[in-house]
């Protein structure tokens, strides 16, 4: 083979191997990197959480998991279910404990109650929506059984629960994947 034919031939596989990686690049590169930046979010509002010293960092990370979606819309869609079925369910715990904290099975109760409501709109909703609704009754469930043996933990228990889930939504949203 000629010199010419080599230097063709090697033009011509750089050329292939360019178009290649050009369309890798355009379809699963953009994969990769929605990755990488969803993964680097989540160790920082981990570390973050650790430095604020909160009981529970692993809620912040694993929510901006939960909210990784690749379009942005979609992500705030589902931070924002996520977050207000949380607000919502730690506001219903935190009455509920107010109300029953001295009678544990009426607390038992009610929390069993409102966990049938939020099945039950859940199911009649789609989307997200169903989705908050779930959170709401999951939330009480998280927070309100273990405040059965210390009603009096469920404030802080609560605070810390929407803190920690709040960094972890306010980490991801503004991100543009």
């Amino acid at each position: 083979m000629s010199t010419p034919d080599r230097v063709s031939s090697h033009a011509r596989r750089t050329t292939s191997v360019r178009a290649a990686l050009k369309g890798w690049g355009a379809k699963e590169g953009l994969n990769w990197l929605h990755t990488l930046k969803t993964v680097v979010a989540a160790l920082l509002v981990m570390g973050l959480a650790m430095r604020l010293d909160l009981p529970s960092p692993r809620t912040a990370m694993v929510t901006v998991f939960i909210v990784m979606q690749p379009q942005t819309g979609m992500v705030l869609a589902k931070s924002f279910y996520r977050l207000a079925g949380t607000v919502v369910g730690v506001v219903v715990t935190i009455a509920l404990a107010a109300a029953f904290s001295q009678t544990p099975e009426l607390f038992l109760l009610s929390i069993a109650i409102w966990i049938g409501l939020c099945t039950f709109g859940a199911a009649l909703n789609g989307n997200f929506r169903s989705y908050g609704f779930v959170l709401a009754g999951y939330t009480t469930a998280l927070i309100g059984i273990p405040a059965l043996s210390h009603p009096d933990e469920v404030f802080l228990a609560a605070m810390t629960r929407l803190a920690e889930l709040s960094m972890g939504i306010l980490w991801r949203c503004p991100e543009d994947s």
